[in-house]
């Protein structure tokens, strides 16, 4: 954190993967970056303490993958050799709303792998870095603030001066909470509540287990909203993620488990936990709403200071987008960086009007969906209601559609915004499907479980 003028710094508060992109992204326009991480890290793909989602499924979107690897040139190719697993939809098994969406050619292939092995391999590429210096064992108290700026991060009582902070420390930030209570910064708050319950565990995994590369079972309102996805990652393992709403827990005991898996829409997924089950490393994690802070409406912020990735917005992450839009929002600061420099005064509002846009789509996505389930409260978007009926009709309507497949998936992806559903041909093959009633085919024909291994 340097206090020459000449040299621009910034300090990014979290080495989530929100704060190393973030990171990443600055190193290019900031000649001083650091990244201030409150846990001991080893160098290990390991779930660290304050991250419990860490131990649950996660999988690195297109969107997301695609600047990963502009950032890091053959990241993907080193994830690939320690284990993490290409996916695509040639041999994917997506059960949603009563049958299986279309296999084929669905756009580039995303990596599968634990969110521990990314954060360890990514934090070693940071490291490298000439420019960025990460310290971890640091907690970062607060920030100095003063004259409607802030100057720098409090660590152990002393203020640490830098030209930009950048807050990337979660959901329940205590930099966020020292700016409301002091009202230097209080953005709106949207709150939905959904109240997801999670548990995940592992499966060794051997070719035969099973005819696909993966299993997702989506929710299929109003019939059912339970979920679950099984996905290849390093050690030859599959992740098991099992999750409801509401109130409706999966259980982490093995009977529990199984009873759950049994219950959803299809049954592969419980005759593979039967078949080389149980779930290894079994873990739980509650998710209680949806939270996103409108930095964006704030007219005047204090400079000096952004918020990204969890810090200013997190959602349902059953739809996997939150790595994505972390991505998104760290290139979009890195954008404006770039425009107006790292100590202009107009620099939070530009940023947060940029992530805004980069947040719009995953949340109108997830909590949109949400708002499927009736007990689901908060501030309902406009035409949710509409938009929901639509994809309930689109989604049915990839049972036999691969082009509308592969739309959805690009957008699922966060590589096309969702108006992209709303274009003309995507119209016209939805309505085809309804009126001929292409999507009310006999029950499905589920993908093969092999035997139980000898």
């Amino acid at each position: 954190m340097s206090s020459d003028r000449r040299t621009t710094s910034a300090t990014v508060i979290g080495a989530s993967v929100a704060g190393l992109l973030a990171a990443r992204a600055l190193a290019d326009h900031v000649d001083d970056v650091v990244v201030l991480e409150r846990e001991r890290l080893a160098d290990t793909a390991q779930p660290r303490g304050h991250v419990p989602q860490g131990r649950h499924l996660h999988l690195l979107l297109s969107a997301g993958l695609d600047l990963l690897v502009g950032w890091f040139p053959g990241i993907d190719d080193e994830l690939e050799s320690l284990g993490a697993v290409r996916v695509d939809g040639t041999r994917a098994c997506v059960h949603q709303s009563g049958g299986y969406r279309a296999r084929g050619y669905w756009g580039r292939p995303v990596l599968s792998m634990t969110r521990p092995l990314l954060e360890q391999v990514v934090r070693r590429r940071v490291s490298l870095l000439g420019n960025v210096d990460l310290r971890d064992g640091v907690l970062a108290e607060g920030v100095e603030v003063g004259d409607g700026r802030v100057y720098g991060v409090v660590v152990d009582g002393s203020a640490h001066h830098c030209d930009l902070v950048v807050d990337c420390s979660g959901r329940s930030s205590r930099i966020a909470h020292q700016l409301e209570s002091t009202g230097a910064l209080a953005p709106a708050v949207t709150r939905v509540q959904i109240d997801c319950a999670y548990t995940s565990g592992f499966l060794s995994r051997s070719p035969d287990d099973f005819d696909g590369s993966f299993i997702v079972c989506g929710t299929s309102p109003p019939g059912s909203f339970r979920a679950a996805a099984v996905l290849p990652v390093e050690g030859d393992r599959w992740m098991v993620t099992l999750s409801g709403v509401h109130g409706d827990v999966p259980g982490t005991a093995p009977d529990e488990v199984l009873s759950f898996a049994q219950s959803l829409p299809t049954p592969v997924v419980a005759q593979l936990v039967e078949r080389v089950g149980p779930l290894s490393s079994t873990a739980s994690y509650r998710f209680p709403s949806s939270q996103r802070r409108h930095h964006e409406r704030v007219l005047a912020p204090p400079a000096g200071f952004v918020t990204l990735g969890d810090a200013a917005c997190s959602f349902n992450p059953v739809y996997g987008q939150g790595m994505a839009c972390a991505a998104l929002q760290a290139k979009a600061l890195a954008a404006t960086v770039e425009e107006v420099g790292v100590r202009s005064d107009v620099l939070p509002v530009r940023f947060h009007r940029r992530a805004a846009r980069v947040i719009d789509a995953p949340w109108a996505i997830a909590v949109g969906a949400d708002f499927l389930h009736p007990q689901t409260v908060g501030p309902k978007p406009p035409a949710t209601d509409l938009a929901n009926r639509y994809t309930q009709r689109l989604v049915r309507a990839t049972h036999t559609s691969l082009p509308l497949a592969r739309t959805f998936n690009r957008v699922v992806n966060l590589v096309e915004p969702p108006v992209a559903l709303a274009r003309p041909s995507v119209v016209v093959r939805v309505g085809a499907a309804s009126v001929t009633g292409l999507w009310r085919h006999p029950p499905p024909v589920h993908p093969r479980v092999g035997p139980p291994p000898t």
